[in-house]
């Protein structure tokens, strides 16, 4: 197992005599490290953020599992990473299959010690059965399958200007849907129509648990919240489930693109222009996340919930994408690959395993539980310890929920961070990096303060006001691998003299090989990125050319 799960000593006090705790993982796209207030005082959009870092702790090292939207979220819930569960690239519209059903979700691990699971939110490890959410631990679903721009829709966002091809659907943006001809396919947003609907409530498909096709982008935080509200409201004081813990993951769509935001969110930023539209969508994302902790709190839940925020992976400084669209890196703007004398050039975000890629935002929040609230800790953390952590911390409760052993994990325990004050996280990180096939690389990881490139590149970068872009850079191998010291240099801009630090370099080829090993000696999965073609889309209505579909949104 590398790194080793390692199971904290729980503070006592802590613990004693508190029953197993609920979790909750409030998870945004595409947002990067400086689109946070409490990590760049130039972003002001995100009040209820602040409040729950002022509540809780921050995490200023923190990353996603993978820089893309699919691995990411396999990552985080599976507590693997794509070179153990195969998921190393995104899943389509029409894709046959998902992740690969030898993986556990943390629902799953989770239920073994009486804990029920529900999730809203973007899911995109397969939709069809049995690969959709409620055949992966979850007992509802309420969200879209995949991305917002991976088909058709019947609105015109904000960040559509005028002047974008709606028919191509650039940049980024979705096009509309029509009735005849080439008509796309419409994004469904699923609903279970009931509390207990695993296995898609026992149906052949899941297809009659698509309620609106295309969603609508302008009310979809909106269904978020009341979905959330509602879970908690029969979880909490009072309700039907009180007493039982419960585990609810939220995959918000924000900030990817489409950028859209209810009225009541416009003129909320500050920025210049149509700057202003991402703006007011990280307001209206900062605002359903103070919303649903609100709706915590109001039936008695936040004393007995730890919740983290975070996101799937940094700014999706993309060709696709307008500049406009994207969000901050912070520091971390991957200098080297930009530099003439580096890369020559390329987005370092999305895509990429330069830090704007995966360093995120972090934050945990329990009333009452977490050591110094209002700090910030420097322990190094990924979204591949959330498993661990939550099941360390239910069985400290006396819960009988144990890790699986039969595989190898790549996430430590959180809790000594959480509950006792240290700051010990990872000392190794691995940063991974899929093909359309699904293989994967590791072109970077990290050691104690240093990163380490072994490959590096960059991505096509973002479509500039006149339409044009940067240059898009090289992939470069290195051997030695380029070595940055993160404590001195964030924006990775000037790599050190491998000569200087031989103990660093031989140290860091030592643990990407025990790595390796670990990979190949352990469970590794099989996962298919099979195109099923049309029949394989979601679609509930087949009478509809795009799929059209309108049922109550309970």
């Amino acid at each position: 197992m590398h790194p080793a799960v390692v199971f904290g000593v729980l503070c006592g006090s802590a613990t004693a005599n508190v029953p197993p705790p609920n979790f909750v993982v409030l998870f945004l796209d595409d947002f990067g490290w400086g689109d946070f207030s409490g990590n760049d005082a130039n972003t002001t959009e995100t009040p209820r953020m602040a409040q729950m870092a002022a509540e809780g702790i921050t995490f200023s090292d923190f990353h996603a599992g993978f820089s893309v939207c699919t691995p990411s979220r396999a990552a985080l819930l599976t507590g693997r990473l794509c070179p153990r569960t195969g998921v190393c690239s995104n899943f389509g519209p029409t894709s046959k299959f998902g992740m690969a059903l030898e993986e556990l979700t943390i629902a799953d691990v989770l239920s073994s010690g009486g804990y029920e699971s529900h999730m809203i939110g973007k899911w995109h490890l397969g939709h069809n059965p049995p690969f959709h959410p409620t055949f992966r631990g979850f007992s509802s679903y309420t969200g879209l399958p995949y991305s917002g721009d991976m088909g058709c829709i019947d609105s015109t966002p904000q960040s559509c200007a005028p002047e974008y091809s709606r028919t191509k659907g650039q940049p980024a943006c979705p096009a509309l849907c029509t009735d005849s001809g080439n008509c796309g396919i419409a994004i469904p947003l699923y609903q279970s129509p009931q509390w207990d609907a695993r296995n898609c409530s026992g149906t052949a498909d899941c297809n009659s648990e698509i309620v609106q096709a295309p969603f609508d982008p302008f009310l979809l935080n909106d269904h978020y919240v009341a979905s959330a509200a509602k879970t908690f409201a029969r979880y909490g004081h009072g309700g039907d489930k009180d007493g039982t813990p419960f585990f609810l993951y939220v995959a918000f769509a924000h900030t990817h693109t489409p950028l859209a935001y209810s009225s009541k969110w416009a003129n909320t930023s500050k920025r210049p222009g149509r700057l202003s539209i991402f703006g007011d969508t990280v307001a209206e994302v900062d605002g359903a996340v103070g919303s649903i902790l609100d709706s915590l709190d109001a039936v008695g839940l936040g004393k007995k919930t730890l919740v983290f925020l975070t996101a799937d992976n940094g700014p999706a400084d993309l060709a696709s994408v307008a500049c406009e669209a994207i969000g901050s890196p912070g520091p971390y703007t991957g200098q080297w690959q930009k530099s003439p004398n580096g890369g020559g050039g390329g987005g370092t975000c999305k895509t990429t395993t330069w830090e704007g890629g995966h360093r995120m935002v972090g934050l945990a929040r329990w009333l009452g539980h977490l050591k110094s609230p209002g700090r910030t800790t420097s322990a190094v953390a990924m979204t591949v310890d959330f498993m661990p952590t939550f099941v360390s911390i239910a069985a400290s409760a006396g819960s009988s929920v144990a890790m699986p052993s039969d595989r190898d994990f790549d996430g430590v325990d959180l809790s000594p961070v959480l509950l006792a004050g240290t700051d010990v996280g990872h000392t190794t990180l691995f940063h991974p990096k899929g093909f359309g096939n699904g293989t994967a690389a590791v072109p970077a990881m990290r050691y104690n303060q240093y990163k380490a490139h072994f490959i590096t590149s960059g991505a096509g970068p973002c479509r500039l006001a006149n339409g044009s872009h940067l240059p898009s850079g090289q992939t470069i191998m290195h051997d030695p691998p380029l070595i940055f010291d993160l404590d001195t240099d964030p924006s990775e801009s000037t790599p050190l003299d491998p000569a200087t630090i031989a103990e660093v370099v031989t140290h860091v080829k030592s643990e990407y090989s025990k790595f390796w090993i670990s990979v190949q000696s352990g469970l590794v999965s099989q996962t298919s990125y099979t195109n099923g073609g049309q029949s394989f889309r979601p679609c509930g209505n087949s009478s509809s050319c795009c799929c059209r579909t309108h049922r109550p949104i309970i």
